[in-house]
């Protein structure tokens, strides 16, 4: 993209920081905002080497994202791309440098659930309700030991509303573009007792952007919690009916001609999802911490691709930790141990075959931040994997382990400093359909492991934050399918450097503003592309944002998205043209007035005709999933 295509949308945005604020309300909180890792560790955060972006229900409000997809990207944290089903409602989280196989490298969270398959299906994120969600929190980098598997790039945590301590209740209505339309609502209450319930209801459906695109998606979930003066105990239901149509891939001359059609139009994909969960939290002592949860996740797909499929699965995890905290040395001592268990399973049908395995993971970790002063904290930790991969009808067992571990440092010189330097590793293991597609002789991939080291420093200051992270992550073994060869291999080794830059400053009492840039270095150390760099992953990405509190009821949002070049997925030779950079704006104006609600979003602001998702194969050549291009949408809510 040359810079004089680039100099609109940046004018756009920076107009917007440029006005003049009256108001004296409280400042909106920014996607920067640093918290603990997930979830996962007590530790205070200058005790947790590594940065952490947490995206708040404030900022996710104020954006008028209306998909867990677009809260991602509004953030700035993450690169995503699209997936091949057309659905702009779901996608692939990049992060560190990762390309086709990004969404095995990042372990999406929900509540701590794994949302990850045991197969090279991409995490499902449309299957998460926006409207449920209470934030969502972004570490960047390998977390191997308080993780585990596919914790490589970064790991992601959604967290969902807790169950409300007095009535609330809130009614949505939503209608856009493309006859979008969107009813949405959420009753939540606590009684005197300690019992409490919230239940949530979602249905959607659109025409989509281009034919053959159009989706119906219904959500119903019900919490039902009992707490008490040491705990609380939570059952949870959600059911979910997503019906889709595919509109399929697109040449480039077709593109040309009708970006908007659809050359598949008997494609589709209907999915029944449910998932099931029990979480256990207990405060043993004024030190020691108990959570545990059980979960159960089944989800029935059928569709037609090509022929008519279907696709089955089951996920089940158990994952009982405990957190203690205790004074010592002028900061706090924080211990965190835990075990996860995992046992999945898959059965798909089609012209081609059929596919029933199933995958058992087991992992035992611990891990301590030790204050060795008031300034300076230590972080140690291991984790012990093993996983039993298992196909039917065909009597093969493999079992594999590994062991990784982190060591990490934090530096507090003075108040609102911090600076940190980590060694962590980190691991995956194949999933069930790559061990099933090897080059002959090789029955089961050897597991992927890697060392991350990042080195960072941040400060916070009453008006604003900047922080730098500088990172190297090598892979042994990256597991990645090679075109070449058509077959999954491991590959003997890779690499990602980079840098990341995150600042924000409030302006004045009622604006704010901030950005991110990020440089990627990804190289195929190995194999028969040597030297090339890993495609899909852009170099350069950059986001800025801003928001302006008019007055007490109003408030106007914006922020731009800018994706650099890079070579089409799947080009790993990087012999075809790069595809094209695109700068992505979005607006959002919302109003408040007591109980009421209204909001107007406009997603790609200046009609960009980017691409959602482009590859390259060598029978097919390059083709493109175009993205949608000007959309509107106007909610209207109320609460009460």
């Amino acid at each position: 993209m040359h810079l004089s295509k680039l100099m609109p949308p940046v004018a756009a945005t920076l107009a917007l920081f440029q006005f003049s604020a009256q108001a004296q309300t409280e400042p909106l909180l920014s996607p920067l905002e640093v918290t603990v890792t997930g979830g996962h560790s007590l530790a205070r955060t200058t005790q947790t080497p590594g940065q952490v972006v947490t995206i708040t229900r404030a900022q996710i409000e104020a954006s008028g994202a209306q998909s867990l997809v677009e809260a991602l990207r509004a953030s700035g944290a993450v690169q995503i791309s699209q997936n091949t089903t057309g659905n702009a409602n779901d996608g692939v989280v990049s992060m560190r440098g990762f390309g086709e196989n990004a969404g095995q490298n990042v372990l999406i969270l929900v509540d701590g659930r794994p949302l990850n398959n045991p197969t090279l299906e991409a995490p499902a994120l449309s299957m998460v309700s926006l409207n449920q969600v209470e934030r969502i929190e972004v570490l960047h980098g390998s977390a191997g030991t308080l993780f585990g598997q596919r914790a490589v790039g970064g790991v992601i945590n959604i967290l969902t509303k807790p169950v409300a301590d007095r009535r609330q209740g809130k009614v949505t209505l939503s209608r856009g573009s493309r006859e979008y339309t969107r009813v949405q609502g959420r009753l939540s209450d606590r009684y005197q007792s300690g019992f409490g319930y919230a239940l949530n209801l979602e249905r959607e459906s659109t025409d989509g952007y281009r034919d053959n695109s159009a989706t119906e998606y219904d959500h119903a979930r019900i919490d039902l919690s009992y707490r008490h003066q040491q705990g609380e105990i939570t059952y949870s239901h959600e059911s979910i009916n997503n019906n889709q149509r595919l509109p399929g891939s697109l040449s480039r001359s077709q593109v040309d001609m009708d970006r908007q059609q659809s050359i598949t139009p008997s494609d589709r994909f209907d999915e029944q999802l449910s998932v099931d969960a029990i979480s256990f939290a207990q405060q043993l002592d004024q030190h020691l911490r108990l959570d545990t949860q059980l979960s159960q996740r089944e989800s029935d797909g059928k569709g037609y691709l090509y022929g008519d499929y279907s696709q089955d699965m089951r996920v089940r995890s158990f994952t009982p930790r405990l957190d203690g905290r205790w004074s010592h040395n002028g900061g706090m001592l924080n211990l965190t141990a835990g075990l996860d268990l995992t046992d999945s399973d898959y059965l798909s049908q089609s012209s081609l075959g059929t596919t029933d395995s199933s995958q058992t993971t087991r992992a035992v970790y611990l891990r301590a931040s030790y204050p060795l002063s008031d300034k300076w904290a230590l972080t140690l930790g291991g984790r012990h994997s093993q996983v039993k991969d298992s196909a039917q009808g065909t009597g093969s067992d493999q079992t594999q382990s590994a062991f990784v571990k982190e060591i990490g440092i934090d530096w507090t010189p003075t108040a609102g400093h911090h600076l940190f330097l980590r060694r962590d590793e980190n691991l995956r293991f194949a999933t069930i359909d790559e061990n099933g597609w090897t080059l002959p002789g090789i029955d089961a991939l050897d597991p992927q492991q890697g060392v991350s080291w990042e080195a960072g420093w941040d400060y916070t200051g009453a008006e604003g934050r900047l922080a730098v992270t500088l990172y190297q992550l090598e892979l042994d073994d990256e597991i990645l399918y090679d075109p070449a060869l058509m077959a999954n291999i491991n590959l003997d080794s890779s690499r990602r450097r980079g840098l990341t830059l995150s600042a924000q400053r409030q302006l004045t009492p009622a604006l704010r503003i901030g950005g991110s840039y990020a440089y990627t270095d990804s190289e195929l150390t190995s194999g028969s592309f040597t030297g090339n760099q890993v495609p899909y992953v852009a170099e350069h990405r950059f986001s800025l944002f801003g928001n302006y509190r008019i007055n007490a009821a109003w408030n106007l949002y914006s922020d731009l998205q800018y994706t650099g070049e890079r070579y089409l997925a799947g080009d790993d030779a990087n012999t075809e043209p790069k595809l094209d950079a695109d700068v992505v704006v979005n607006a959002s104006l919302r109003w408040n007035q007591g109980p009421w609600q209204a909001q107007l979003s406009v997603n790609n602001l200046l009609d960009e005709a980017y691409h959602a998702y482009a590859g390259y194969s060598s029978w097919s050549g390059a083709y493109y999933y175009p993205a949608a291009q000007r959309n509107l949408l106007l909610s209207l809510g109320y609460t009460f």
